[in-house]
């Protein structure tokens, strides 16, 4: 049984839009429970406006279960996992909503939970991986199957045992999982997506990195070695970046650790790259998620103050957002929230250097705003201003009174 499940708010109408996708060959929503909607668009709806007291800006619990295609009653299998699911996070009487897909031939279901109690209070998700897992080794026992491949396999199996499970937990340990490797996913969800998005296979990027990182033996030369595979090295918000063809960045320290993970069965650490390529001076990200939008040359001593939020100065003025007492020399105040700030100057400089598109994008933006917005600014200000010299001739006047004339309440204190 494989489970997969994501929390988040549920605003719009894009997750029951993804449930009821027409690339599925099949689609089939299932009875809601506790909602009074007929179709799925606005029985999300109604779960989301009915989570809104709730203590948390997450209310919504997205889960999916795939039974195993060797399962012959796959209904019944997805039923026994629902089952035990909600029984193992007090989720029996949840409102929820959903729907049952077919791709590629195989049967799957999606559900969308409620987390907020009528209480007010929320379910605790806390482990909720381990714990789905747990659920689907049993219904795989229950099913007379072989147990899916976990690194959660040993802390499951202790949990069986303490909660009476003792015969799931010996078919656990008879098929050797607790103790086998732990199994690591060659791509995250995100890596996936990416590399569906610019076509550039991330094993790729992560073979030419280590071929250029074991050919090396300083900075110069693996950078020397990317650029041979059509690769790149520069600096990006959260440190040392490489580059593809796509120009996408993709974290050093992370693809090189991976590909000696996938490649080499070895583990090469943050530190052993840092201290390799950390006093290199390259050129900044021009844009991209993990870049900087301007063009500068750095060092990595540089590099890795400006990451710690460090100002210019040596006697820490500039940093945790404190401005320093000269403004006027076009250095960073540290408050905003960007650390390439430099002033008017350099922000001129990004927008001088915005791709095309981007600038008539903005342009196009900034044209279609209304003209009356600046007004009424000036006259939000102006009546604040206008409020506040009025609380502050009342306080005198109620002073000037209290002086002049003792004025006192109705239980005869002084008016102050």
């Amino acid at each position: 049984m494989i489970s997969g499940a994501v929390r988040g708010r549920g605003i719009g109408d894009a997750l029951a839009l993804h449930l009821l996708k027409a690339d599925n060959e099949e689609v089939a929503v299932v009875p809601a429970r506790g909602l009074g909607s007929t179709d799925l668009v606005a029985q999300v709806r109604e779960l989301v406006a009915m989570s809104l007291g709730g203590r948390t800006d997450r209310p919504v619990y997205h889960v999916h279960v795939d039974p195993d295609p060797g399962i012959a009653n796959e209904a019944g299998a997805r039923a026994r996992w629902w089952a035990l699911f909600e029984a193992e996070f007090g989720m029996a009487e949840q409102p929820y909503c959903g729907a049952v897909h077919v791709k590629h031939g195989r049967r799957h279901e999606h559900r969308v939970y409620s987390l907020v109690r009528p209480s007010g209070g929320v379910v605790d998700l806390a482990w909720d991986f381990a714990r789905r897992e747990k659920v689907g080794r049993i219904v795989e026992f229950e099913f007379g199957m072989r147990p899916v491949a976990s690194k959660h396999a040993r802390s499951i199996e202790r949990r069986l045992r303490a909660e009476g499970r003792a015969d799931v937990a010996d078919w656990l340990a008879r098929s050797g999982s607790p103790k086998a490797p732990c199994p690591i996913a060659r791509l995250t969800p995100w890596e996936r997506r990416l590399q569906e998005r610019t076509g550039v296979p991330l094993d790729t990027v992560r073979r030419a990195a280590l071929t250029a990182w074991n050919g090396s033996r300083d900075g110069s030369g693996f950078v020397g070695a990317l650029r041979a595979h059509g690769l790149d090295l520069r600096h990006g918000r959260k440190g040392l970046v490489i580059v593809d063809a796509s120009g996408t960045a993709h974290l050093a320290t992370r693809v090189i650790g991976a590909a000696a993970r996938q490649f080499e069965g070895k583990r090469i650490f943050a530190a052993a790259v840092h201290a390799r390529l950390g006093s290199l001076e390259l050129e900044g990200m021009l844009d991209g998620r993990n870049g900087n939008r301007t063009q500068v040359r750095r060092t990595g001593q540089d590099s890795a103050r400006a990451r710690s939020g460090a100002g210019s100065s040596g006697d820490g003025v500039g940093r945790f957002g404190i401005r320093g007492s000269d403004r006027s020399s076009g250095g960073s105040d540290g408050g905003g929230r960007r650390r390439d700030a430099g002033g008017a100057v350099a922000a001129l400089e990004r927008l001088r250097g915005l791709p095309p598109g981007r600038a008539l994008m903005l342009r196009r933006h900034l044209s279609g705003m209304d003209a009356a917005t600046i007004a009424n600014l000036s006259a939000t200000a102006r009546a604040r201003a206008s409020a506040a010299r009025i609380e502050e001739r009342n306080a005198y006047e109620k002073e000037r009174a209290w002086r002049l004339w003792g004025m006192t309440d109705i239980w005869g204190i002084p008016l102050q």
